[in-house]
């Protein structure tokens, strides 16, 4: 499984020893722009750098809690609010059990050493901007904390990565 991302020829991501992230930085430094970086690498197809393979091919999805930057991602339908954020979450953190329950009893085995439909089971990227602002709706924060609760906390051995940005509460 390819599990690497190519941001800049000096800077290449492996989620499969870091398998999650959190960008933060001042205002204005491009913390954003880092997370659709990493988003449209992590969907690209394979390429080459010095011989290693980089990008996976993978499954996006995204919550943009602006509304804002990364909801102009149309085409990926990204979650603006917090009911959608929810949904999104829930879907994922359902997909995460459905993959423990395929991939039991097979240690060290990934996503794309399963076939489903006569395709490997692709890897998942969840990018999650302005996480704060969702987390700002009382009836729905407990929800929106659990899913990505459970999800930082075992994601990784279903071949699910996640990269949250809170930005500011």
């Amino acid at each position: 499984m390819i599990s690497k991302v190519l941001l800049t020829p000096n800077c290449v991501i492996d989620w499969k020893a870091s398998p999650h992230m959190i960008v933060s930085g001042v205002t204005g430094s491009t913390k954003t722009n880092t997370l659709e970086d990493i988003l449209l690498s992590s969907m690209s197809a394979k390429s080459r750098l010095d011989s290693q393979q980089i990008g996976m091919s993978a499954k996006p999805y995204l919550i943009d809690g602006k509304g804002a930057d990364l909801a102009s991602l149309k085409s990926l339908h990204p979650a603006v609010t917090p009911n959608q954020a929810a949904r999104v979450l829930r879907i994922i953190t359902q997909n995460m059990h459905k993959r423990y329950d395929r991939f039991s009893g097979d240690f060290g085995k990934v996503a794309s050493d399963y076939i489903e439909n006569g395709k490997s089971v692709r890897n998942i990227v969840l990018i999650i901007d302005e996480l704060a602002v969702l987390l700002n709706d009382p009836k729905l924060r407990s929800e929106i904390l659990r899913y990505l609760f459970d999800l930082l906390v075992a994601a990784r051995q279903a071949s699910i990565y996640v990269s949250p940005r809170w930005g500011k509460q």
